[in-house]
Protein backbone atom coordinates (compact mmCIF):
# COMPACT_ATOMS: atom_id res chain seq x y z
CA UNK A 1 0.00 0.00 0.00
CA UNK A 2 2.75 2.15 0.72
CA UNK A 3 4.46 2.21 -2.36
CA UNK A 4 0.89 2.46 -4.39
CA UNK A 5 1.35 5.97 -4.50
CA UNK A 6 4.42 5.81 -6.48
CA UNK A 7 3.18 3.60 -8.95
CA UNK A 8 0.09 6.20 -9.53
CA UNK A 9 2.34 8.66 -10.53
CA UNK A 10 4.61 6.62 -12.63
CA UNK A 11 1.16 5.46 -14.57
CA UNK A 12 0.50 8.98 -14.57
CA UNK A 13 3.67 10.04 -16.28
CA UNK A 14 3.93 7.05 -18.36
CA UNK A 15 -0.03 8.33 -19.81
CA UNK A 16 1.55 11.57 -20.58
CA UNK A 17 4.80 10.10 -22.30
CA UNK A 18 2.32 7.87 -24.44
CA UNK A 19 -0.23 10.63 -25.67
CA UNK A 20 3.30 12.98 -26.38
CA UNK A 21 4.40 9.86 -28.61
CA UNK A 22 1.17 9.26 -30.03
CA UNK A 23 0.94 13.29 -31.09
CA UNK A 24 4.82 13.29 -32.11
CA UNK A 25 3.86 9.72 -34.34
CA UNK A 26 0.63 10.68 -35.98
CA UNK A 27 -0.47 14.05 -35.13
CA UNK A 28 -3.51 14.39 -36.94
CA UNK A 29 -5.99 16.10 -37.60
CA UNK A 30 -3.48 18.85 -36.15
CA UNK A 31 -0.76 20.24 -38.27
CA UNK A 32 2.73 19.08 -37.43
CA UNK A 33 3.55 22.29 -35.48
CA UNK A 34 0.13 22.48 -33.45
CA UNK A 35 0.28 18.74 -32.28
CA UNK A 36 3.95 19.37 -31.05
CA UNK A 37 2.65 22.68 -28.97
CA UNK A 38 0.11 19.86 -27.60
CA UNK A 39 2.70 17.23 -27.16
CA UNK A 40 5.42 19.32 -25.12
CA UNK A 41 2.45 20.56 -23.03
CA UNK A 42 1.57 17.47 -21.98
CA UNK A 43 4.32 16.11 -21.68
CA UNK A 44 5.81 18.77 -19.02
CA UNK A 45 2.00 19.03 -16.90
CA UNK A 46 2.40 15.12 -16.81
CA UNK A 47 5.89 15.83 -15.16
CA UNK A 48 4.53 18.44 -12.97
CA UNK A 49 1.51 16.07 -12.13
CA UNK A 50 4.02 13.19 -10.71
CA UNK A 51 6.16 15.06 -9.04
CA UNK A 52 2.71 17.13 -7.25
CA UNK A 53 1.75 13.63 -6.27
CA UNK A 54 5.26 12.39 -4.64
CA UNK A 55 6.78 15.78 -3.61
CA UNK A 56 4.18 18.08 -3.24
CA UNK A 57 1.05 15.98 -1.92
CA UNK A 58 -1.03 18.24 -1.45
CA UNK A 59 -4.82 17.92 -1.61
CA UNK A 60 -4.70 19.45 -5.03
CA UNK A 61 -2.64 17.40 -6.61
CA UNK A 62 -4.94 14.32 -7.25
CA UNK A 63 -7.92 15.94 -8.87
CA UNK A 64 -5.29 17.74 -11.25
CA UNK A 65 -3.67 15.15 -12.04
CA UNK A 66 -7.19 12.69 -12.46
CA UNK A 67 -8.24 16.42 -14.71
CA UNK A 68 -5.03 16.05 -16.62
CA UNK A 69 -5.71 12.39 -17.65
CA UNK A 70 -9.18 12.90 -18.76
CA UNK A 71 -8.19 15.99 -20.81
CA UNK A 72 -5.84 13.66 -22.38
CA UNK A 73 -7.90 11.24 -22.94
CA UNK A 74 -10.53 13.63 -25.31
CA UNK A 75 -7.24 13.67 -27.26
CA UNK A 76 -9.12 9.64 -28.75
CA UNK A 77 -12.42 11.79 -30.03
CA UNK A 78 -10.33 13.15 -33.17
CA UNK A 79 -6.94 11.32 -32.98
CA UNK A 80 -6.03 8.80 -35.89
CA UNK A 81 -6.19 5.05 -34.14
CA UNK A 82 -2.41 3.54 -33.49
CA UNK A 83 -1.05 1.43 -31.50
CA UNK A 84 0.18 4.11 -29.21
CA UNK A 85 -3.11 5.43 -29.12
CA UNK A 86 -4.40 2.01 -27.32
CA UNK A 87 -1.46 2.26 -24.71
CA UNK A 88 -2.32 5.91 -23.82
CA UNK A 89 -5.45 5.13 -23.08
CA UNK A 90 -4.68 2.08 -21.20
CA UNK A 91 -2.21 3.76 -18.96
CA UNK A 92 -4.75 6.47 -18.79
CA UNK A 93 -7.74 4.29 -17.41
CA UNK A 94 -5.34 2.31 -14.51
CA UNK A 95 -4.05 6.44 -13.63
CA UNK A 96 -7.80 7.02 -13.33
CA UNK A 97 -8.29 3.73 -11.12
CA UNK A 98 -5.23 3.94 -9.28
CA UNK A 99 -5.95 7.79 -8.55
CA UNK A 100 -9.52 7.30 -7.15
CA UNK A 101 -7.78 4.60 -4.82
CA UNK A 102 -7.75 4.48 -0.96
CA UNK A 103 -3.92 4.44 -1.02
CA UNK A 104 -3.96 8.17 -0.75
CA UNK A 105 -5.48 8.53 2.72
CA UNK A 106 -2.38 9.58 4.55
CA UNK A 107 -0.49 9.96 2.07
CA UNK A 108 -2.00 13.54 0.43
CA UNK A 109 -2.32 16.11 3.32
CA UNK A 110 -5.67 16.79 4.77
CA UNK A 111 -4.75 20.02 5.46
CA UNK A 112 -2.85 23.01 3.69
CA UNK A 113 0.77 23.35 4.71
CA UNK A 114 1.77 26.50 6.64
CA UNK A 115 2.56 29.26 4.29
CA UNK A 116 1.68 27.27 1.39
CA UNK A 117 0.44 29.13 -1.32
CA UNK A 118 -3.75 28.80 -2.26
CA UNK A 119 -4.94 27.34 -5.01
CA UNK A 120 -4.93 30.65 -7.28
CA UNK A 121 -1.27 31.40 -7.18
CA UNK A 122 -1.20 27.22 -8.42
CA UNK A 123 -3.72 27.57 -10.85
CA UNK A 124 -2.32 30.63 -12.21
CA UNK A 125 1.03 29.43 -12.53
CA UNK A 126 0.16 26.10 -14.00
CA UNK A 127 -2.56 27.68 -16.17
CA UNK A 128 0.18 30.34 -17.38
CA UNK A 129 2.01 27.57 -18.73
CA UNK A 130 -1.02 25.49 -19.93
CA UNK A 131 -1.27 27.93 -22.88
CA UNK A 132 1.24 26.09 -24.67
CA UNK A 133 -1.04 22.90 -25.47
CA UNK A 134 -3.96 25.34 -25.92
CA UNK A 135 -2.64 27.57 -28.43
CA UNK A 136 -2.13 24.07 -30.50
CA UNK A 137 -5.31 22.79 -29.94
CA UNK A 138 -7.05 25.96 -30.77
CA UNK A 139 -4.72 26.30 -34.07
CA UNK A 140 -5.12 22.89 -35.41
CA UNK A 141 -4.02 24.11 -38.94
CA UNK A 142 -1.24 25.39 -37.66
CA UNK A 143 0.36 28.11 -35.16
CA UNK A 144 0.69 31.68 -36.11
CA UNK A 145 3.07 34.10 -35.22
CA UNK A 146 0.54 35.26 -32.62
CA UNK A 147 -0.19 31.79 -31.06
CA UNK A 148 3.69 31.26 -30.85
CA UNK A 149 3.94 34.23 -28.88
CA UNK A 150 1.08 33.77 -26.59
CA UNK A 151 3.06 29.99 -25.63
CA UNK A 152 6.03 31.47 -25.26
CA UNK A 153 4.55 34.50 -23.04
CA UNK A 154 2.91 31.48 -21.39
CA UNK A 155 6.36 30.12 -20.31
CA UNK A 156 8.07 33.14 -19.06
CA UNK A 157 5.52 34.62 -17.27
CA UNK A 158 4.70 31.24 -15.00
CA UNK A 159 8.77 30.68 -14.47
CA UNK A 160 8.83 34.28 -13.29
CA UNK A 161 5.38 33.93 -10.94
CA UNK A 162 7.11 30.60 -9.44
CA UNK A 163 10.43 32.48 -8.92
CA UNK A 164 8.52 35.03 -7.09
CA UNK A 165 8.89 37.69 -9.74
CA UNK A 166 6.38 40.54 -9.49
CA UNK A 167 7.13 41.65 -12.61
CA UNK A 168 5.37 38.39 -14.28
CA UNK A 169 2.15 39.14 -11.82
CA UNK A 170 1.61 42.44 -13.83
CA UNK A 171 2.78 40.65 -17.16
CA UNK A 172 -0.15 38.52 -16.40
CA UNK A 173 -2.43 40.77 -15.83
CA UNK A 174 -1.92 43.60 -18.65
CA UNK A 175 0.43 41.59 -21.36
CA UNK A 176 -1.06 38.12 -20.94
CA UNK A 177 -4.47 39.20 -21.45
CA UNK A 178 -3.27 40.97 -25.58
CA UNK A 179 -1.74 38.06 -26.29
CA UNK A 180 -4.34 35.84 -25.82
CA UNK A 181 -6.73 37.95 -27.88
CA UNK A 182 -4.43 38.26 -30.74
CA UNK A 183 -3.99 34.25 -30.48
CA UNK A 184 -8.00 34.39 -30.54
CA UNK A 185 -7.94 36.67 -33.74
CA UNK A 186 -5.47 34.02 -35.31
CA UNK A 187 -7.95 30.97 -34.45
CA UNK A 188 -10.78 29.61 -35.81
CA UNK A 189 -14.24 30.26 -33.81
CA UNK A 190 -13.91 27.08 -31.57
CA UNK A 191 -10.11 27.65 -31.04
CA UNK A 192 -10.81 31.53 -30.61
CA UNK A 193 -13.56 30.67 -27.72
CA UNK A 194 -11.24 28.43 -26.26
CA UNK A 195 -8.37 30.70 -25.85
CA UNK A 196 -10.77 33.68 -24.68
CA UNK A 197 -12.11 31.71 -22.04
CA UNK A 198 -8.78 30.63 -20.92
CA UNK A 199 -7.79 34.51 -21.01
CA UNK A 200 -10.25 35.03 -18.90
CA UNK A 201 -9.78 32.46 -16.07
CA UNK A 202 -5.96 33.67 -16.17
CA UNK A 203 -6.67 37.17 -16.03
CA UNK A 204 -8.98 36.97 -13.35
CA UNK A 205 -6.96 34.64 -11.36
CA UNK A 206 -3.90 36.87 -11.98
CA UNK A 207 -6.53 39.83 -10.20
CA UNK A 208 -7.17 37.53 -7.01
CA UNK A 209 -5.47 39.20 -3.12
CA UNK A 210 -3.93 35.39 -3.32
CA UNK A 211 -1.69 35.85 -6.50
CA UNK A 212 -0.39 38.88 -5.25
CA UNK A 213 0.35 37.86 -1.71
CA UNK A 214 2.56 35.15 -3.08
CA UNK A 215 5.04 36.99 -4.74
CA UNK A 216 4.56 40.49 -2.88
CA UNK A 217 3.59 38.80 0.67
CA UNK A 218 2.63 41.64 2.92
CA UNK A 219 5.40 43.66 5.30
CA UNK A 220 5.64 41.75 9.10
CA UNK A 221 4.80 44.36 11.73
CA UNK A 222 7.91 44.97 13.91
CA UNK A 223 7.82 43.55 17.49
CA UNK A 224 6.43 46.10 19.77
CA UNK A 225 9.21 47.46 21.95
CA UNK A 226 9.14 46.40 25.59
CA UNK A 227 9.27 49.23 28.38
CA UNK A 228 11.68 49.37 30.89
CA UNK A 229 10.44 48.80 34.36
Amino acid sequence: MFRMPFVVAALVMGAGLAWTIHLVVSPEPWAVDSAMAIAIGTLVLSIVAMTALLLGRGRWTRPFAAGLVVLEMMIAIVATFDGWLITALVLSGLSLAGLGGPWFKGWLRERPAAGAPGPAPISLAIGSFAVVPLVGIASPAGLDPAHGIAGALGILFSWGYMKGGTWALHSLRFAMPLAMLAAAISSPPAGAALLIAAGAALTYLAWTQDARLAVDPAPELPAPRRRRP
